[in-house]
């Protein structure tokens, strides 16, 4: 789903609740999404006002998530 973001293949907004349901049920195992869920004046249990500047940083953040997955 991270690389569906980053390269437009998937809604930013709707990926990030995909993520975010995932994250909130196995949180202890995902703690690389955290930063997803971070961000300054967003709160991802509420409303969330989607703007080109959410989507750009959601894709931003995915972007630098993805290499956590790699194996080495």
């Amino acid at each position: 789903m991270l690389e569906s973001i980053v390269n437009d293949k998937a809604d930013s907004y709707l990926a990030y609740r995909r993520l975010y349901a995932l994250w909130c049920a196995n949180n202890a195992a995902l703690q690389e999404l955290r930063p997803l869920f971070r961000m300054e004046g967003i709160d991802a249990d509420g409303h969330i006002i989607v703007t080109i500047e959410f989507r750009e940083q959601v894709r931003s953040l995915a972007k630098e998530i993805i290499p956590q997955f790699s194996m080495p």
